[in-house]
């Protein structure tokens, strides 16, 4: 038997974490013992966790330094005889507002003393996110084999390329959920190049579980043609660009309901863009749900106008029900959706989506067609658990 342990920061509704909890369920453990370790505050996933796995115990400071306020921070902090890290949290308070600081090496030799110490060695490692989850396997796990996740366009995002290059330094296989993703990263750190793979995650989902889920009830407006977008609340997804086009379809008579899954920061300015629109009855926020599918099954079509993804898992599940998608023109969502054969690929504008949208509307037999053609280049289940495994 192995012992594998795999660090990710939480276990929230996202794409990311739903990936974690269908690789959990492929695992052999007849072959593998799986440690999991959650860093950060979110266990929404947490009872679909397989129960084979062993969920090692929360971090002992992180939500204290991290998510809680300055003020009861420092006297949580105090009262715990850990001054360093109270006088961490009173630098990282003011460094927020005197300056704008990305992440650096100084911050990260702090987040480490705020996690779990693990004295166990295992056989492998697996840091299943970009950033911290990644430096802590490299930086404070005792594993023969360490395996980094990038689950993003790398260029994308703010990382800390001196961190970065120590955790891929360490790594023996970083692997990637795109072939954009692969690129990118073998751009920016092409001394790694050897390491880098890809792999096709969304064969591991549980299509039987996902079938149940799908037939679940939901609240949705049976008598009006609804569209749903699945992500969390935040800019890059692109849901604020979804309001005004929503609006004017309405205005021209279509019987039109917009659903949004998910939750976020932008939670607030939606909702004051819904009311400025005169929204309310037809652009939904749903929220968090633990159960997309039903929303997903339920849809007429699905919208996903993201400024970048490393790869939209929502896109192969939005695929697996049949659904035309409308999203935009990034280069992982190319992987997936061939304009005018399974889909519609958009600028990232609001006029863009609303002619893509009146035109499902108004060609429902090209509805029905861009619906029923799968997403490009999937690969089987077992090639895809076979090629894991030998990063093992």
């Amino acid at each position: 038997m192995k012992d594998i342990l795999i660090v990710l920061d939480s276990l929230t509704t996202g794409g990311l974490e739903k990936t974690l909890i269908d690789l959990c369920n492929n695992i052999d453990y007849t072959k593998y013992n799986v440690d999991v370790y959650l860093f950060n505050d979110g266990r929404d996933l947490v009872p679909q966790l397989n129960s084979n796995v062993n969920l090692l115990p929360d971090s002992p400071y992180y939500s204290m330094v991290f998510n809680q306020s300055v003020f009861k921070s420092v006297k949580a902090l105090i009262k715990q005889k850990r001054l360093d890290l109270a006088f961490y949290r009173i630098y990282r308070f003011l460094k927020a507002r005197l300056v704008k600081s990305d992440f650096s090496q100084e911050d990260w030799y702090f987040q480490k003393k705020t996690m779990l110490k693990i004295d166990k060695q295992y056989d492998v490692a697996i840091g299943f996110a970009e950033g911290s989850a990644c430096y802590y396997v490299a930086d404070c796990v005792n594993a023969k084999v360490k395996n980094m996740w990038i689950h993003t366009d790398i260029k994308e995002i703010n990382s800390n390329g001196k961190l970065d290059t120590m955790a891929f330094k360490r790594a023996n296989n970083i692997c990637t959920v795109s072939q954009n993703s692969k690129k990118s990263l073998e751009e920016l750190y092409p001394q790694f190049k050897d390491k880098i793979k890809a792999f096709t995650l969304p064969s591991l989902f549980d299509f039987d579980s996902i079938d149940r889920l799908a037939d679940e009830p939901n609240e949705m407006d049976k008598s009006a043609k609804c569209i749903v977008s699945v992500g969390r609340l935040v800019e890059l997804k692109g849901f604020h660009l979804c309001i005004e086009p929503c609006k004017q379809l309405v205005d021209e008579g279509y019987n039109i309901k917009w659903y949004i899954c998910g939750e976020g920061p932008q939670r607030e300015s939606l909702e004051e863009l819904i009311k400025q629109y005169g929204m309310e009855e037809h652009f939904i926020l749903l929220g968090n749900k633990s159960n997309p599918y039903t929303y997903i099954n339920s849809a007429d079509a699905c919208a996903q106008p993201s400024s970048y993804e490393g790869l939209s898992l929502v896109i192969y599940e939005e695929k697996y029900f049949k659904k035309p998608i409308v999203c935009t023109g990034i280069k992982s969502n190319l992987e997936m959706i061939a304009h005018g054969k399974n889909g519609l690929i958009v600028e990232r504008n609001k006029e863009s989506i609303y002619k893509a949208v009146k035109y499902l509307l108004d060609n429902p037999e090209m509805m029905e067609k861009l619906g029923n053609m799968p997403a490009l280049n999937y690969v089987e289940k077992q090639t895809t658990i076979n090629e894991l495994e030998k990063t093992f």
